[in-house]
């Protein structure tokens, strides 16, 4: 009797010991089970039950003359007197069984050969309380069927059956076989643990190691496929599969095999020498060669089915050698039916497996847009880079730029990466692929005017009829088209990006090109300030299904950051949050990561938490800082962190960050902080520069300086201008929807603009109290002595000649102290500086 403390299989042991009424081991014919269940029954695990074991039946065998057996073992076991005459096998089995007190096991192996036999089990196990079924199988059958309740069974698939690194290291040790760790998990990983497959490699071991590990360590691969391609071969013994062992051989090329004609889509399989495929299926199925695929059909059982990836690895080595034109044949088939279906993917996936690189190639130049939309980087990246030899990809101008892209793109943003230099002069025509990639590579690099250019060599080719050229072309000019945009886009050439994107929507009608440039405009328009048009492309976005797979997370940011942004400019901060949220931290290689923190600083910056928008934002910059030094992102970044840092009383570090800068969209900031150091003269100023005597920028700079025009009007007691600039404020709002601009401003300026008597779109007082963006600070002001006198004379009016006798100065002195006063008030001349000292309360 065997230790079962000690056996391989131990932790097994107490499953088949358990009392579970029904225990089902199911599994290819590698999976060792009929040795699981041997060695268990000689550990002696049930030494108060009557265990009865039946061998696996004779394919021949009928259900009758199976249970004939069955009712022959049970007597021989139990002792029962049998009648020599009465009812059919099973009902008398029932009878005896119903009648037993005694604990009885019943094991059944290789039960797949006996048609129905699931509800005679469930049938048996309701009449014996007593009984317990052990049952080895290589189909799934219909066991979950046989008991009420999932506590009532226990089904073990070949994965839960495949040994550990531990038990590997077991089965080795109970042969005297030298190891090291490193051996024993190289050995589990290769055979995925099947045990069948493991015992052949101990075999070999013993064999070949002569009490020496160190002999055969170097050509352990060579080992265990060889030891593994000698048990699928006695495998392939098998009468029933003599007839059919070319096309076994030829299906290793095949990731999977139908179980039902249904799964059959415009023949995406192809076998040679097989005219049913169903029924060749169904064939290695009984078999044992096959394992259930992991994808499911919608009734819960599986439809596809495929090799163990060892077995199959096998299969292939051996149809290699020995029918090389049958295995091509098959591939090359298979191939072509699923590039008909109109599936690259799995047809890209079938040419490299088979190391047909040109052909690999091909599918690549023919089908490259279709192969994005389900998963560019993925498929194409690591396929090509980490598989197609490199004296041939270097040849090929696409597989060499994917090459780039895939290493650029796998790396992490804050792990610098040297990338070769795009080709600038060779191998980069007007082609659309040549130039997205060139142009996507610039990107990545960070030199996006670069991008834009090669974009612009391109881009003056004459428009084509897109209703004439065939689907292929018209994919690959939308997707030409969307990357020209992106490209633009990102280097704020906001007019040619939305033209290109448009483009890209007529183009790519149908495919997922055509949703990802609606959200795409959707976010040009909210940058604008445009709403309505921004809702409109929204809804264009979202009538488009989801693209497959992690493609989704590619074209889903800008819709995502546009959504967003138009639900600030409403006033509605919770939906925004809702959406940023649904959006989740953006991939490290996303492009519009300036655009989501652009957003994300915008909301904390509406909802009264600019410090922690600020601690958002950077530390995010902190891990990619590359976001600020270019492109239209640097801009973003800096207006946004500007206006946090305002709202956080921080004037000096906003002034910091867009004193430089010439772009629009940093011109309210500007006045904003001038505003808030109550300096409305050189907010006013600020205002008067940019918007007159044209608007500078787009609609929501527009929107944003009339305000603030109104708002420094209104401090400066200008009551006529303050209308004016709010009166425009008004139809910029009603033209676009924007309410947001009107809040950007302290409290007490929204309360000073409502009260200018201007039919408002929104309730000023109300958001004064609800969306107190900014504070109101006022600058520490450090007055000397004379400076202190020479104010207080300016308050009373008194002239410089005035000030100097009565305080027996010079005129010029005066002058001195009124320049470093008027510095400290921030203002130019005497009347502004009076009415700045009675503004901060110093009159």
């Amino acid at each position: 009797m065997l230790d079962s403390s000690t056996s391989p299989r131990a932790r097994l042991f107490a499953t088949l010991s358990s009392t579970t009424p029904l225990v089902v081991l199911q599994g290819n014919r590698f999976a060792g089970k009929t040795v699981l269940a041997r060695s268990w029954l000689l550990s002696g695990a049930e030494p108060d039950a009557i265990v009865v074991p039946m061998t696996a039946p004779a394919g021949t065998s009928t259900p009758d003359e199976y249970w004939t057996d069955v009712l022959s073992a049970v007597h021989a076991r139990t002792g029962a007197t049998r009648p020599e005459r009465g009812p059919a096998s099973f009902q008398t089995l029932c009878s005896l069984f119903s009648a037993l007190q005694h604990q009885i096991v019943l094991i059944l192996d290789a039960v797949d050969r006996i048609h129905g036999i699931e509800p005679h089990v469930a049938a048996l196990l309701d009449l014996c309380p007593h009984l317990r079924v052990l049952v080895t199988t290589r189909t799934t059958g219909k066991w979950q069927q046989v008991t009420d309740t999932a506590a009532d069974r226990t089904i073990l698939s070949a994965t839960e059956l495949a040994c550990t690194d531990v038990e590997t290291a077991t089965i080795l040790n109970a042969a005297a076989v030298p190891q090291s760790q490193r051996t024993v998990q190289w050995i589990t990983r290769r055979t995925t643990g099947l045990p069948a497959l493991i015992d052949a490699v101990r075999e070999s071991l013993q064999q070949h190691s002569a009490g020496s590990l160190e002999i055969v360590v170097d050509d352990l691969d060579k080992l265990v496929d060889d030891s593994i391609d000698r048990a699928v071969l006695r495998a392939l013994d098998d009468p029933d599969l003599t007839p059919l062992r070319r096309s076994i051989l030829a299906s290793s090329t095949l990731t999977a095999l139908p179980e039902e004609s249904s799964n059959i889509e415009r023949s995406d399989f192809a076998l040679s020498g097989v005219s049913d495929i169903v029924a060749f299926t169904h064939t290695m199925i009984a078999a044992g060669f096959l394992d259930p695929s992991p994808d499911t059909g919608e009734d819960g059982y599986p439809r596809k089915w495929c090799y163990p990836e060892p077995v199959r690895a096998s299969l292939r080595r051996i149809a290699e050698d020995r029918h090389p034109t049958d295995l091509r044949a098959t591939e090359t088939a298979t191939i072509d039916a699923l590039l008909h279906a109109g599936k690259p993917h799995a047809a890209l996936t079938y040419a490299i497996d088979g190391g047909q690189w040109e052909r690999a190639l091909h599918i690549v130049d023919e089908h490259w847009t279709t192969l994005y939309t389900g998963g560019f980087l993925d498929t194409l990246g690591a396929a090509l880079v980490e598989r197609i030899p490199a004296e041939i990809a270097d040849t090929h101008p696409t597989s060499r730029a994917i090459r780039r892209l895939h290493r650029q793109f796998s790396a992490p943003r804050d792990v610098p990466v040297v990338t070769a230099e795009p080709d600038v002069a060779d191998g980069i025509g007007p082609e659309p692929a040549e130039v997205v990639m060139r142009a996507v590579m610039l990107r990545i690099d960070g030199r996006f005017l670069e991008a834009a250019k090669a974009c612009d060599a391109a881009s003056d080719h004459p428009l084509p009829v897109f209703d004439e050229l065939d689907e292929h072309t018209r994919n690959a000019y939308a997707f030409y088209y969307l990357h020209v945009g992106i490209t633009y886009l990102l280097v704020d050439r906001t007019d040619d990006a939305t033209a290109m994107f448009r483009r890209a929507h007529v183009a790519g009608t149908g495919t997922f090109i055509e949703r990802d440039a609606a959200g795409k405009l959707a976010l040009t328009s909210a940058m604008e300030g445009a709403l309505v048009d921004t809702h409109s492309w929204i809804a264009e976005e979202r009538r488009h299904p989801p693209p497959p797979g992690d493609s989704e997370k590619l074209v889903r940011t800008a819709g995502c950051v546009a959504a967003a942004l138009a639900a600030l400019d409403e006033l509605e901060p919770d939906t925004a949050l809702d959406i940023l949220t649904e959006l989740g931290t953006p991939a490290d290689n996303e492009e519009f990561w300036a655009y989501v923190l652009y957003t994300r600083g915008h909301h904390a910056l509406l909802t009264g938490m600019p410090t922690d928008g600020l601690r958002f934002v950077e530390s995010h910059l902190q891990r990619y800082p590359t976001l600020r030094t270019g492109g239209h992102s640097a801009t973003l970044i800096d207006t946004v962190l500007a206006d946090l840092h305002l709202a956080c009383g921080n004037p000096e570090r906003a002034e910091d960050l867009i004193a430089t800068s010439t772009h629009p969209s940093a011109v309210p900031v500007r006045a904003r902080a001038r505003l808030l150091a109550a300096d409305s003269a050189g907010a006013q100023q600020i205002v008067d520069r940019w918007y007159f005597p044209t608007s500078v920028g787009p609609v929501r700079t527009s929107m944003e300086l009339a305000v603030l025009g109104a708002a420094t009007a209104a401090a400066l007691d200008d009551v006529d201008a303050a209308r004016r600039h709010l009166e425009r404020a008004v139809t910029l709002s009603r033209h676009t929807g924007m309410l947001r601009p009107f809040v950007l401003l302290p409290s007490a300026s929204q309360i000073a603009l409502a009260d200018l008597g201007v039919e408002l779109p929104l309730d000023l007082n109300r958001t004064a109290r609800n969306f107190a963006t900014f504070p109101v600070y006022r600058p520490m002001l450090t007055l000397t002595a004379r400076e202190r006198a020479v104010l207080d004379a300016l308050l009373t009016g008194k002239t410089i000649t005035a000030i100097a006798a009565s305080h027996f100065v010079s005129a010029n002195t005066v002058k001195t102290q009124l320049r470093s006063l008027y510095r400290k008030l921030g203002v130019h001349n005497r009347k502004d500086a009076v009415a700045a000292a009675r503004r901060l309360h110093l009159d």
